[in-house]
C-alpha cells in the first residue's frame, strides 16, 4: 500500500487538515489504514477546537498576506472570505507585512471579504479589533452593521456590541468613519460611536468636558434644541472639532446657533463665509476643517472612495 494518504479529492480537505495541525500542534495521522482513520482525526481535532473557545470554517478562498495566531499558537495563512471567530477566552492575532497587526478580542467575529493590493477590506459583526496600520491611507477597511471604518495611517480600537452598534476609539493618526453618506473624521485621541440604521454619531475628543460629551449624546438622540445649547455653552476651543461635525448634522437655526460659536471658536479663513457654510457649500467647509489645523481635508478628498 502506498506510503500516501488515501484521499483522492481535489485537495481541499488537505489543507483543512494541515490548518488544524498548525493551531492544535503536533495532531498526526498514520499514513496507513482506512480512510476512516482519517475522519476519525479530523473529528477529534474539530472537538478540541470547540472545546478551545474557536469556530473553524472552511478556507476556499485564495491565500492573502496575512498570517493568524491563535492564542499566540503557530501562524497560519488566512484566505479570502474565511471568518475567525474566538470563544469566551481566546484571543487571536493577524499579521500583515505589507498591511499592519490586528489583534482580535475573546467573543469576536471578523470575517475577511476582500485582500489584494490596494484593498484589505474586513468586516467586524461582532466584538473588539485592535488595528495597527501600516499601509497607504484607505487600504485597509472594516465593515461593521452600521458603518464602515477607513484608516487612514494609524492606530484604533474598533468594538461592535451585540445589537450592531459600535465604538471607536483613535489612538494615532487618522479614521475615517462613513454610512448612507454620512462621515465622522476621526484624529488621535477622539472617539465615535455608531448606530445601526443610523450611522456615526458625532465625534468628540477623549478629554472633553463630560458636560459636551453628556449633552451631546442627547442630542445625537432627540435633536434637542436644549441638548444642543448645552454642548455649544461647553465646548472649549479643541471641541470646535465636534462642532465642525455638528454643522454637518443640522440646518436652520440649529446651524446658525453651531455656527456663530464656531466662529467664536475658530480663525476662519475668508472662503469659509456664514452664508456658505449655513448652506453647506464643500469648499467653505472644508476651509472651515482646514481653520482647525487637524489635517489639510484635501488630503482625505485625495484618499475617498465609493466604497
Amino acid at each position: 500500500m502506498s506510503e500516501d494518504y488515501l484521499w483522492d479529492g481535489s485537495g481541499e480537505v488537505d489543507s483543512e487538515i494541515a490548518h488544524l495541525e498548525a493551531v492544535l500542534g503536533e495532531l498526526r495521522w498514520k499514513p496507513r489504514g482506512r480512510r476512516l482513520w482519517r475522519w476519525w482525526g479530523v473529528a477529534a481535532a474539530a472537538v478540541l477546537l470547540l472545546a478551545a473557545g474557536i469556530s473553524f470554517f472552511p478556507r476556499r478562498g485564495p491565500v492573502t498576506s496575512w498570517e493568524l495566531s491563535l492564542a499566540g499558537g503557530k501562524e497560519s495563512v488566512v484566505r479570502g472570505g474565511e471568518v475567525i471567530e474566538t470563544g469566551s477566552s481566546m484571543k487571536a492575532t493577524m499579521k500583515s507585512e505589507a498591511v499592519g497587526e490586528v489583534n482580535i478580542d475573546p467573543n469576536s467575529r471578523l470575517r475577511v471579504v476582500e485582500a489584494r493590493a490596494g484593498l484589505q477590506k474586513f468586516a467586524l459583526d461582532q466584538g473588539t479589533i485592535h488595528a495597527f496600520i501600516w499601509a497607504r491611507p484607505a487600504t485597509f477597511v472594516v465593515d461593521t452593521p452600521s458603518a464602515k471604518t477607513v484608516d487612514l495611517g494609524c492606530q484604533y480600537t474598533l468594538r461592535v456590541d451585540k445589537d450592531g452598534s459600535g465604538f471607536l476609539s483613535v489612538e494615532t493618526g487618522w479614521v475615517a468613519f462613513e454610512a448612507e453618506g454620512v462621515e465622522s473624521f476621526i484624529p488621535a485621541d477622539a472617539v465615535c460611536s455608531t448606530r445601526q440604521g443610523r450611522g456615526p454619531n458625532t465625534p468628540y475628543f477623549r478629554d472633553a468636558p463630560k458636560a459636551l460629551s453628556g449633552a451631546l449624546a442627547e442630542f445625537d438622540q432627540s435633536k434637542s434644541s436644549t441638548a444642543l445649547r448645552a454642548v455649544l455653552a461647553a465646548a472649549r476651543a479643541r471641541d470646535a472639532f465636534t462642532l465642525w461635525h455638528l454643522l454637518q448634522r443640522t440646518k436652520g437655526e440649529q446651524r446658525l446657533e453651531i455656527y456663530e460659536r464656531f466662529a467664536g471658536l475658530v480663525n476662519l479663513p475668508a472662503s469659509a463665509t456664514q452664508d456658505g457654510i449655513l448652506h453647506g457649500d464643500p469648499n467653505a467647509m472644508d476651509a472651515a476643517w482646514n481653520a482647525l489645523q487637524l489635517g489639510d481635508m484635501a488630503w482625505w478628498r485625495t484618499w475617498q472612495r465609493k466604497w
